[in-house]
C-alpha cells in the first residue's frame, strides 16, 4: 500500500520552545551538552550519516528513574516538530512521565536509523526496556508496524493512525499489542482493516471481537483472549480522513479542508493502551 502524508504537514513550521531549565548529566556522554527538560535537538551517526532527532524529557523527570520510551514517527513529508504538534504527545508525557523520541526520517530506507536510535537513547538515558513503544501516522504507522515485527527492537506495543501494516515476514518473539485508528473516508488507507486481521492471527486472539459504539461516528472493535495478555484494538471512524483524531491543531487543519474527528482523542487512547501493555 502506498502511503502519502504531506498535505497536513506543510503548516507545521511554528517553533516549540523547550520548557524548564533543569538538566541531568549522569546518563549521557560528557562530550555532549546535557539533556534538558523539554525538547532536545540531537543527532547520531547512523549508516555513516549524521541523523537528526528530537528527544522530549518530561517536566518532572529526575534523571535517574527508568521511564518508558515512546518513538513518535511522522508521515511522509513530515518532520519531528510537526508530529509533536499534530499529536500533542508532549503534554501527555509531562502528565504521565515518559520520554519521547521523534526521529527525522523520510522513508522505509531509514529503518536502520530508527533501530540505531533506540539503542542510542537506551545507552544514554535511563529507559525502562520493558516499556518501549512506537506510535505514528501514515508512513509512521507503517514504520511502527515494521518495528513491532522485528524481534530485535523490543517494542511492547504500537499505536497506528491511518497506516497500520503487516509484513509477510513478521516474526516477533512474542505477541505485540496493537491499537489502530481507521477513517472510512481515508482513501490512502483502504486496506488497513485487513492488516488488523493479520495481527489478530499472529497474536492468537479470539477472532470474534467485542464491538462497542463510542460515539455517533466511532466504533471500538476489541480482540481479546490473545497470547500472553496481548490485545488488538481498532477504532473505526465513520467519515474519518487521513489525519490524527482530535489533534491539538485541528482548527488549522480544518482551515485547509481536512476534517478532523474530535469524538475521540487518539493520543490519550494510545498512551492509555501503552500503559496496560509491557514486556514480561
Amino acid at each position: 500500500m502506498k502511503i502519502i502524508f504531506s498535505r497536513a504537514f506543510k503548516v507545521f513550521i511554528w517553533p516549540i520552545f523547550i520548557s524548564g531549565l533543569f538538566t541531568f548529566q549522569s546518563a549521557f556522554s560528557q562530550s555532549e551538552p546535557p539533556f534538558q527538560i523539554g525538547e532536545n535537538s540531537r543527532s547520531i551517526i547512523s549508516g555513516n550519516q549524521t541523523r537528526e532527532y528530537l528527544l522530549y524529557i518530561p517536566t518532572k523527570y529526575n534523571g535517574k528513574t527508568h521511564l518508558p520510551l515512546v518513538l513518535l514517527l511522522h508521515g511522509t513529508g513530515g518532520f519531528p516538530k510537526g508530529v509533536m504538534e499534530l499529536t500533542g504527545f508532549s503534554k501527555v508525557a509531562d502528565k504521565n512521565s515518559f520520554i519521547i523520541a521523534a526521529p527525522d526520517y523520510q522513508s522505509g530506507a531509514d529503518y536502520e536509523f530508527i533501530k540505531d536510535l533506540i539503542r542510542e537513547i537506551c545507552s544514554k538515558v535511563p529507559i525502562d526496556k520493558k516499556r518501549i513503544y512506537a506510535a505514528g501516522i501514515s508512513l509512521g504507522a507503517a514504520m511502527s508496524s515494521r518495528l513491532a515485527c522485528d524481534p530485535s527492537t523490543g517494542i511492547a506495543a504500537i499505536g497506528a493512525v491511518a497506516g497500520l501494516q503487516f509484513s509477510w515476514n513478521c516474526a516477533p518473539t512474542r505477541p505485540v499489542s496493537v491499537i489502530a485508528f481507521h477513517g472510512t473516508a481515508d482513501s490512502l488507507d483502504r486496506g488497513m482493516e485487513n492488516y488488523v486481521s493479520d495481527w489478530v492471527e499472529l497474536n492468537g486472539c479470539n477472532k470474534h471481537p467485542m464491538t462497542k459504539k463510542i460515539s455517533d461516528n466511532v466504533i471500538q472493535i476489541t480482540y481479546s483472549g490473545c497470547k500472553e495478555k496481548a490485545e488488538v484494538v481498532l477504532f473505526r471512524i465513520n467519515g474519518g480522513e487521513h489525519t490524527w483524531p482530535d489533534s491539538p491543531i485541528a482548527d488549522r487543519l480544518e482551515k485547509m479542508g481536512i476534517r478532523v474527528n474530535k469524538e475521540i482523542n487518539a493520543t490519550n487512547l494510545i498512551w492509555r493502551f501503552f500503559e496496560g501493555h509491557s514486556l514480561p
